[in-house]
């Protein structure tokens, strides 16, 4: 929420259950005054043009009550497993786990108002089972959920519906994620969108962990004092990271035994860089994609980050054995942060539930900025990770789904998002209230990217698959026809 001022985020977060998860909308003075008294956030009702006060769920569903569509199915498509298989759409009962009841609890109410049954369809591979609908041209679906990745072909080719074309739902509501929604449009279309609706967008989301014993041992900066001073950069993190490394079982070599300032994984080459507010694309007046990410700057800031990435400090240099991921198992960056031994560890905010059970005490904060110029914080993600929801183009009855679609997003303000920051994150995972703010400011900037979600010409893979700063010049320099060619095809055929 941009116009948000940071010193009243823990009172939104605390106080409100209205606060948007995923949302980067703008509030008014107004509002964002009753939500530090205490009272509820005015919010945009199925009219985006008028506004009426709402202290809760019992109030929100009122705004439903006169639908009735007749004991209808509203079916969505889902990851069925993994370890980032989807987990907020559907549950059977209460269970005691508060993500899942707050699901119960939502969906009970919509089909209670609205006499609708949601219906899960889970899948190993969602898209490419709702693919093969819409190729048939079958409506078995009324929505799907998945990765940013497997749902971004689908514009080109035609298979999913613009939000913006579905008069029952009005994606400029709180309860829509706006960064995403203007940031990932395409010719003015919304193809892929979340919210409140989920939380999977949440876990999939990425921050930094930083062990605040280690921070006290050595004398570092607080974290936070440097964060909300504008001083956490890319430099005093690499500072701060030389200092904390050391062959902690003096044998001369770099296992796990020892400690490391920073642990990562490749894909942190793109992530890290988009947090300096770069781009593989931006848009034009027409809302269409063209190149960016080959700039003097851009450039300048990568080789900066590869050369952290494989730095003597990180787990990823080329004298640590600490390389694996995804477990605790020996050798892994997880187990490297769990045990203690890691100043800083860079990854999806899925991760924070991992370290629950263990003796580190960590907190949370956002990824470093390039220097002290740069304007604000930005946040990463994962485009494999952070799921969006999308409409197949063989829905038969679209306002009838969209009006669906809009409640259940809607409902989700008083039910899944809270029960996501105040239940299973702040409440379980984090040690400490300042993370609280820092989670906010994560989820508000994030810096989404269509040359990221699309991977024209592969340049994306390119820059998560570097490992050496002096290829980078000579490699950007390569790509560029491809990526313009790849990038033209897609603007044609968009035309078509």
């Amino acid at each position: 929420m941009k116009k948000r001022i940071l010193t009243f985020l823990m009172a939104v977060i605390l106080l409100l259950p209205t606060f948007a998860a995923c949302s980067e909308s703008g509030t008014n003075n107004e509002k964002e005054q009753n939500a530090a008294d205490g009272q509820s956030a005015e919010v945009t009702a199925q009219n985006p043009t008028e506004e009426e006060p709402e202290i809760g769920l019992d109030t929100a569903k009122l705004q439903y009550a006169d639908r009735d569509y007749g004991g209808y199915s509203y079916r969505i498509a889902d990851r069925a497993s993994g370890d980032w298989m989807t987990f907020d759409v559907y549950s059977s009962e209460i269970t005691g786990e508060v993500i899942n009841d707050s699901v119960f609890n939502r969906n009970s109410v919509l089909e209670d108002t609205m006499n609708i049954k949601i219906v899960e369809a889970p899948f190993d591979g969602v898209t490419s089972n709702v693919r093969t609908s819409i190729t048939s041209g079958t409506d078995d679906y009324d929505i799907f959920t998945d990765g940013l990745n497997s749902l971004a072909p689908l514009i080109s080719q035609h298979m999913i519906l613009d939000y913006n074309s579905v008069s029952t739902i009005h994606p400029e509501n709180d309860w829509w994620d706006q960064a995403l929604y203007k940031e990932l449009s395409v010719g003015g279309g919304a193809y892929m969108m979340t919210g409140d609706i989920s939380v999977m967008d949440n876990y999939g989301t990425w921050c930094y962990l930083f062990n605040k014993q280690l921070i006290t041992d050595y004398g570092l900066d607080n974290p936070y004092d440097l964060v909300d001073s504008g001083k956490w950069t890319l430099d005093k993190h690499n500072e701060m990271a030389e200092v904390a490394t050391n062959d902690t079982d003096g044998d001369g070599k770099w296992t796990m035994a020892d400690t490391y300032g920073y642990v990562t994984e490749t894909y942190n080459n793109i992530a890290m860089w988009t947090c300096f507010g770069y781009k593989i694309c931006e848009k034009d007046e027409n809302d269409l994609p063209y190149y960016t990410y080959d700039g003097e700057r851009q450039i300048s800031a990568l080789m900066r980050i590869i050369d952290t990435q494989y730095a003597p400090f990180s787990n990823m240099g080329s004298k640590s054995t600490v390389t694996g991921g995804g477990s605790f198992q020996d050798n892994t960056r997880e187990n490297q942060f769990a045990i203690g031994r890691a100043l800083f560890y860079y990854a999806g905010m899925r991760n924070i539930t991992l370290f629950r059970e263990a003796d580190t005490d960590f907190g949370i904060i956002p990824a470093p900025k390039e220097d002290e110029n740069q304007s604000q914080y930005y946040s990463s993600y994962s485009i494999y990770n952070l799921t969006a929801y999308a409409l197949p183009t063989t829905i038969t009855d679209i306002e009838k789904v969209g009006d669906i679609t809009e409640a259940m997003a809607h409902l989700s303000v008083y039910t899944l998002t809270p029960a996501y920051y105040d239940q299973t994150l702040i409440g379980k995972s984090t040690r400490d209230v300042e993370s609280e703010p820092m989670i906010a400011l994560i989820m508000k900037t994030r810096n989404f990217d269509l040359g990221i979600a699309f991977d024209w010409g592969s340049v994306f893979s390119m820059i998560t698959g570097m490992q050496d700063s002096s290829v980078v010049t000579s490699k950007f320099a390569s790509s560029a026809k491809v990526a313009n060619k790849a990038l033209e095809k897609f603007l044609k055929s968009l035309e078509d």
